[in-house]
């Protein structure tokens, strides 16, 4: 069976020093450029699409399909020193947030302190729970900085929802690659600065299975 089932100390200590030589060593994009990139793209659909809220599925169900691809690829594939991103996965839970912060910082580098605050686990006695991943107030690698979209503009979509599904992807993805007895319930942004809200909010819900 793939993965361990529990991170130990040592393989903290070596995903700690890995995801810091993973960032030096791959090509450089911070959080700004992020934003930039992804205002960009999103401008782009809603310019052939016609509007914001048609825009955001279109790009989502495109992000889907790419992050099954990608995130596939990074478990199997060796990243660096022959490892790959699949000496980071556990089947503990509660050993979640550490890998989904490395794998964050791995691709934003020490931006990750400034942007994010720790994920957060809430883990019920039915071992149903949720991974709480939250930006730092205003420092949102997506919509920082966006003047021009308005809240009506966003429809039934939720601009954090490209993130979200990415997040969802990895974690699905990482799963069923160590056969846990868990299953991913639902990834979606919960809160987001441009409907109003003080932070950035994405909520990944899982249940145990059947």
């Amino acid at each position: 069976m793939p993965g361990v089932d529990k991170l130990g100390f040592f393989r903290k200590l070596l995903i700690g020093l890995g995801k810091r030589i993973y960032y030096r060593k791959s090509e450089k994009v911070n959080v700004l450029g992020v934003n930039l990139m992804l205002r960009a793209v999103i401008r782009h659909y809603t310019e052939l699409l016609g509007n914001l809220s048609d825009a955001l599925q279109e790009f989502q169900a495109q992000v889907t399909v790419t992050a099954d691809e990608v995130i596939t690829s990074l478990i199997h594939e060796p990243l660096m020193m022959g490892i790959s991103m699949s000496f980071a996965l556990s089947r503990f839970i509660p050993d979640g947030p550490f890998t989904i912060q490395a794998l964050i910082y791995g691709m934003i580098g020490k931006d990750y302190k400034k942007t994010f605050e720790k994920v957060i686990l809430e883990w019920n006695e039915d071992k149903s729970g949720k991974f709480i991943i939250r930006t730092k107030g205003p420092a949102c690698i997506l919509c920082s900085g966006v003047r021009d979209i308005k809240m009506e503009d966003l429809g039934e979509s939720e601009y954090g929802n490209i993130l979200s599904t990415l997040f969802g992807t990895i974690i699905r993805q990482a799963w069923s690659y160590l056969e846990t007895p868990y299953e991913l319930v639902e990834a979606k942004e919960t809160k987001c600065l441009l409907r109003g809200d003080p932070y950035g909010e994405i909520i990944v819900s899982f249940k145990p299975i059947a």
